[in-house]
């Protein structure tokens, strides 16, 4: 069931009205069945093995706050999880490229008497969201930084709460159990903020990522050498504001479907390609990943604590493992292992993230014009299929005709996307004052909901219910 149909409004609809209707002791249970309903309409086997993964991390759980080894069973949760995480996710990778590296290391007999018919596995959805944030928890109740999980249907609501489950944003404990205890508070001031995020992420999915970027994007990657490098340029920047529209989209309809059942759950992107050096970029993009790579990688690595050589070596094998998470491909290691460069050599000159709250300035412009790029052809690895298609697209860029079939119209799109990024990163610090202009206009209410039922009805009148959402496939 995916956000941007009618059926998940439907869905949405008929459980803001329980919530409305039922008694407070009775909306956490209605929530519960909501969520696990929510993750079986997709496929029942995905239930029985998220319920599987909830049990046994439950039990560990438990056992860690009553049992007199707690570190045991702390790395018991952690081994169980991110077993099974690999099992399902990296397997078939990690079988597939050894057997093509036997033959060149001159054991290709083996190779081909090796050849196991792997089991063609679906990808649990959500499985990489849901494993972090029962690490996560496990870790932070290990450490006492937040009060025991009460009971194991609390337990399971945290984990599979529904607007963030297949994708995100990835939850702490200290920040979401002590709302699911008060179960909610919605106010007008939520379901006004709530209803809004919905509408701006059915436009940046729908509008932006599915209709105005995505075909053209989908078409050059089919023929990752044809065109000159002005094209390679323009499919370069569409699909990193395809990939920042798809994902910030579903953010943002994940966080208005939580606010409406009275819950906040945090942001995931802040104007990600108006930052102004790789460091500030990773705390704009993909937040609260890059938040938990930081509190239960970096950090347990030795993060900066050691020597230089090793805070290097620490900060790129926090982004070739982030990498990785993403999917079981060399794209994905690659583009993970050179984020890590970046930031190993950014740390190396002696830059730091800063204060990112602060003005943009013609000073920063360098910075900004240099992190927006890199992240955006950086992006090409991580949209190629393969390794060999990453190279052919990237050989686009040295035609010697440059101007050659420049697509005019992409290009277009691409300068109304930089405008729009631009005018997000505006009005997002005055979105509250202008609501509460609205609620106390006379008719700022009208105007409000006419603007809204609009914005609706363009996303469906351009491209219908869209298509899945780029992170489903992590």
């Amino acid at each position: 069931m995916l956000f941007n149909t009618l059926q998940y409004a439907l869905f949405l609809g008929l459980v803001l009205l329980g919530l409305r209707v039922l008694p407070a002791r009775m909306r956490t249970g209605l929530l519960l069945v909501a969520s696990i309903l929510f993750y079986a309409l997709w496929l029942p086997a995905y239930l029985i093995l998220l319920l599987v993964d909830l049990g046994v991390n439950y039990a560990l759980l438990r056992a860690m706050l009553v049992g007199k080894r707690p570190r045991a069973y702390l790395t018991a949760s952690v081994v169980f999880t991110l077993g099974l995480l690999a099992c399902f996710k990296y397997a078939a990778f990690v079988i597939e490229s050894l057997l093509a590296v036997l033959p060149a290391v001159g054991l290709s007999g083996l190779a081909t008497a090796w050849s196991p018919d792997l089991p063609d596995f679906f990808l649990p959805l959500g499985i990489s969201f849901y494993s972090f944030q029962m690490i996560a928890l496990a870790v932070d109740t290990y450490r006492r930084d937040i009060e025991p999980v009460e009971s194991f249907s609390r337990y399971v609501l945290f984990i599979s709460f529904f607007p963030q489950l297949i994708a995100g944003p990835i939850l702490r404990g200290a920040e979401m159990l002590p709302q699911l205890a008060r179960g909610g508070e919605m106010t007008p001031q939520r379901t006004r903020r709530g209803g809004w995020l919905l509408v701006s992420g059915l436009l940046k999915k729908v509008v932006f990522a599915d209709y105005l970027l995505a075909p053209f994007v989908d078409d050059a990657f089919g023929a990752p050498a044809v065109g000159s490098a002005a094209y390679h340029l323009i499919v370069t920047y569409s699909f990193a504001f395809q990939i920042y529209f798809d994902f910030s989209g579903y953010v943002d309809m994940a966080r208005g479907s939580a606010l409406l059942m009275g819950f906040e759950i945090p942001t995931n992107f802040l104007e990600p390609y108006l930052s102004r050096n790789p460091a500030e970029f990773w705390r704009r993009w993909h937040i609260t990943l890059s938040t938990w790579l930081r509190d239960y990688l970096y950090i347990a690595l030795g993060g900066n604590r050691l020597s230089a050589a090793r805070t290097y070596f620490n900060l790129f094998a926090t982004m070739l493992l982030g990498g990785l998470w993403h999917g079981a491909a060399w794209t994905f290691v690659i583009w993970g292992g050179l984020h890590g460069v970046l930031l190993a050599g950014h740390r190396l000159m002696g830059g730091t993230a800063g204060d990112i709250d602060r003005p943009i300035t013609l000073r920063d412009l360098p910075g900004l014009l240099f992190t927006a790029h890199a992240a955006a052809l950086l992006f090409a690895v991580f949209r190629a299929p393969t390794v060999g298609d990453a190279g052919l697209f990237f050989s686009g860029f040295m035609t010697m005709d440059f101007l050659s079939g420049w697509p005019a119209v992409q290009t277009i799109i691409v300068v109304v996307c930089i405008g729009s990024h631009l005018v997000e990163r505006a009005v997002r610090p005055r979105v509250g004052r202008l609501q509460q202009l609205a609620a106390h206009t006379a008719w700022g209410p009208a105007v409000e909901g006419t603007l809204a039922g609009l914005l609706i009805g363009l996303a469906y009148a351009v491209a219908g219910a869209g298509g899945e959402f780029i992170y489903f496939q992590f």
